[in-house]
């Protein structure tokens, strides 16, 4: 036989005999857990094998909770990781919580509340459990514990190549719907999804990378749609809506939208005949202010000088100031900013100084330290003293951890209740609408400083941005005035490597107020933040959940209703950071990361809005 013929030959054979001896590929996921963590695969590729289990309020399989118990003794510290999941069979996090609790397990509880990640891994009884290559997406073993759970796990931690070995449980069947949606329709079922949540971004001209404005369009990018989903990439809201108050502007899909675009896709994408494709004829507004349908045409437009972006580097923070041209006194109803290069502009921080602004922080923090309780501003005072005398440098972050109601936000603005706020820009976030009756003043001469923040995309570019401002009617002075506050972590450590490094802020409400937005603020190494109401009287309740926070989506996320809350309550922001190779946006997980205002440094920030209710016009 021809050499080359023989070594291809061998190529194929050694390739095929790889491909037979491979588990079952079934993607990578994540999913939340029943405390509202989230666990992504991928994160876990540092592990040899994960082992899943099904759970079911009052249903659990006993022999399972036991196996996975004696197996997780023995193999936990040799790189392998236990979950079990709920297979969509309830979605309520405390029920979930109690029956764990009542068996005495303290292990994750997955919350597949769709069943498309059981359905994905073949889970189809209550006894089968499934191992799981995190390196390669792949399932090994399927089947009850009992049977060859601790040879696959053995096998994969000796690094070998094995099939599947699939063993049909006797357990109880775990029912889904997956049978409803056997025959979706593009037209009346995709295509209605595509066009309420991805199209306004998937278009010409939006800001998402490619379109999806056609059935051939959508079938073509379908297993990325897939894909997005089960990994909780897309949409970019990805709150916990089983949890907490209802957001307005949740930008996530439902349970059921989730269910349809995947088992659509699981199905070969199919799309219908004819002429009629809802997507193609879709009519998107021709105008930059996302705010003229509902406000018209803007009152003023700052046009922000041309900003040159070169093609690669560090771009610096610019600090630009803008004087508005005001004669006169205005208040705002609404203020847009409008991306002019999008790729390259990460945000904008706008900070409204009216005439005699003092923009001093440090004259702001005496200030603040001395609205506290003469004995507690005594001692801030007397450790100042201290550090300096020794050369020390304040331990600044110790003063705000201990004295949570410094109003961190008087720091970095005004402390005129009646001064107005003007938008700032983050991807996601770009206008502030007051609700009627409320507004915020531009007194005549004001300016802007507008802190931007450029990163580069391998193509020069000038960027030419715009911010839009809605006034009141002249001679109008809203009654009310909307305020709010800032936790800011002003001393950050976080040890290279680090997986999971939590933090927590505590920012007061001084006056009973209603809570209209939460926004948490970390870079690249954000992983979750979530906030949390501690009530004068001890109570607490769960107002916000993001277990994925994503440093390219700065959210400001909306309370359908705005909450009421007594004088004196806390905002607890509990979140953490990831520091390891597993963090994909990680620029270097071999260092230490402190606080820092550029992308790779690190901040732990919530931004608050509220309106206080004992609000009296002309005060």
């Amino acid at each position: 036989m021809n050499k080359s013929l023989l070594l291809a030959s061998s190529i194929v054979i050694a390739f095929g005999s790889a491909i037979s001896m491979a588990g079952e590929r079934v993607g990578d996921f994540a999913l939340i857990d029943h405390h509202g963590t989230q666990h992504h695969m991928a994160w876990y590729n540092d592990h040899n094998a994960v082992v899943i289990a099904p759970q079911a309020v009052g249903a659990t399989d006993g022999t399972v909770l036991t196996g996975l118990t004696e197996l997780r003794e023995r193999f936990e510290q040799l790189g392998t990781v236990f979950f079990l999941i709920n297979p969509g069979l309830q979605t309520d996090r405390e029920a979930v919580s109690v029956d764990i609790a009542s068996h005495g397990i303290d292990l994750p509880v997955l919350m597949d509340d769709t069943s498309l990640v059981s359905e994905q891994l073949g889970i189809g009884r209550l006894d089968e459990v499934v191992v799981y290559d995190p390196r390669y997406f792949e399932i090994t073993y399927r089947g009850p514990v009992q049977a060859q759970t601790a040879t696959a796990i053995q096998q994969l931690i000796d690094g070998e190549k094995t099939p599947l070995v699939s063993i049909e449980g006797t357990a109880a069947v775990i029912t889904t719907n997956a049978d409803d949606h056997a025959n979706l329709s593009y037209t009346h079922d995709i295509a209605p999804i595509i066009a309420e949540n991805c199209a306004e971004c998937h278009r010409e001209g939006g800001i998402a990378p490619f379109a999806m404005d056609n059935k051939l369009a959508v079938k073509g990018w379908s297993p990325m749609i897939r894909e997005v989903i089960l990994t909780k990439r897309m949409p970019p809201g990805q709150i916990d809506n089983k949890v907490g108050q209802k957001m307005k502007n949740e930008m996530n899909l439902s349970d059921e939208e989730m269910q349809k675009l995947v088992r659509w896709v699981n199905n070969g994408s199919k799309v219908d005949g004819g002429d009629v494709d809802p997507l193609a004829g879709l009519v998107w507004p021709d105008t930059k202010w996302k705010l003229e349908s509902d406000l018209g045409t803007p009152d003023l437009i700052v046009k922000i000088p041309p900003q040159h972006i070169p093609a690669t580097g560090v771009v610096d923070y610019i600090d630009l100031p803008i004087d508005l041209g005001l004669t006169e006194d205005r208040w705002i109803k609404a203020s847009e900013v409008a991306p002019d290069k999008s790729e390259v502009l990460h945000h904008i921080i706008t900070t409204v100084m009216p005439p005699g602004y003092n923009p001093d922080p440090m004259v702001a923090f005496q200030q603040a330290i001395n609205s506290l309780p003469e004995e507690r501003a005594a001692t801030i005072r007397a450790d100042i003293f201290t550090a300096v005398a020794a050369g020390k440098q304040p331990d600044i972050d110790k003063i705000f951890r201990e004295n949570p109601d410094i109003d961190v936000s008087s720091l970095i603005g005004g402390n005129d209740d009646n001064i107005a706020s003007v938008a700032g820009y983050a991807p996601g976030n770009s206008y502030s609408l007051n609700p009627d009756g409320v507004g915020g003043l531009l007194p005549a001469g004001t300016r802007l400083n507008l802190q931007m923040h450029y990163t580069t995309s391998g193509k020069e570019v000038t960027d030419e941005t715009e911010i839009a401002i809605y006034f009141y009617p002249e001679g109008y002075v809203p009654e009310e005035r909307m305020g709010g506050g800032v936790g800011n972590a002003f001393s950050i450590s976080i040890p290279a490597g680090a997986k999971d490094h939590a933090m927590q802020l505590v920012t007061y409400v001084k006056n009973e107020a209603e809570i209209r937005t939460l926004m948490p603020h970390m870079h690249f190494r954000g992983k979750r933040m979530k906030f949390t109401a501690e009530y004068p009287d001890g109570s607490e309740e769960l107002l916000l959940s993001v277990p994925a926070y994503s440093f390219n989506w700065q959210l400001a996320h909306e309370l359908a209703e705005p909450l009421k809350v007594p004088a004196g309550t806390k905002i607890i922001a509990d979140g953490a950071f990831d520091n390891s190779a597993q963090n994909t946006y990680n620029p270097d997980h071999t260092i230490e990361i402190n606080w820092g205002e550029q992308s790779w440094e690190e901040m732990f920030m919530g931004f608050y809005s509220w309106k206080e209710t004992n609000q009296n016009a002309g005060d």
